[in-house]
């Protein structure tokens, strides 16, 4: 039988989004503090690479960071789970969610990531500062949630043949021309 419901997502996504990678980067590493079995996942090789350098430089080479595709549910095993950026599109990250069978995550943004500045990020950050929060206060609220769920539906419209990419600023390079 057909059902016309719309599909509920399963997995509860609770986004934080910082100013400046920096302080995104911070922010896993008091994570981590917090629990040393924190498994970091990244859809982009500079990202992990990134994120790696990041915890070496602090002293943190043991940190668990692994890119999507080494992502398995048996590998998570009940650790807690952060994902160090959003992918462009929701739809490939709901099929990710799902196949490790996760309930809810954390993602870490930060408003200098390709996604966000393809949506007017430096804009945000201006009205952040102007509002008095300082570089490693985040935001978090549901609306911001729906805005980038929205904003990564939007750019599965503008998408007709995925090219696969090694950063997030790459990846909109080769699938989001300008005039589209």
């Amino acid at each position: 039988m057909f059902s016309f419901e719309k599909k509920k997502e399963t997995t509860k996504v609770t986004d934080i989004v910082f100013m400046h990678a920096a302080a995104k980067w911070h922010a896993c590493h008091l994570a981590l503090q917090s629990n040393a079995t924190t498994i970091f996942i990244t859809w982009f090789e500079e990202t992990q690479q990134q994120l790696e350098e990041y915890f070496t430089a602090q002293n943190a080479a043991n940190a668990t960071v692994i890119l999507c595709r080494e992502a398995a549910a048996h590998f998570i095993n009940n650790n807690p789970v952060i994902f160090a950026e959003h992918y462009p599109l929701r739809e490939k990250e709901e099929v990710l969610f799902t196949s490790l069978k996760l309930e809810e995550i954390k993602v870490f943004s930060s408003l200098d990531d390709a996604l966000f500045q393809h949506f007017g990020g430096e804009r945000i950050i201006e009205l952040m500062q102007k509002m008095g929060l300082q570089e490693n206060e985040p935001v978090q609220h549901t609306m911001i949630s729906m805005a980038l769920k929205n904003a990564q539906e939007k750019l599965a419209k503008k998408v007709s043949l995925e090219q696969s990419a090694h950063s997030q600023e790459e990846w909109f390079k080769r699938n989001v021309s300008a005039e589209k």
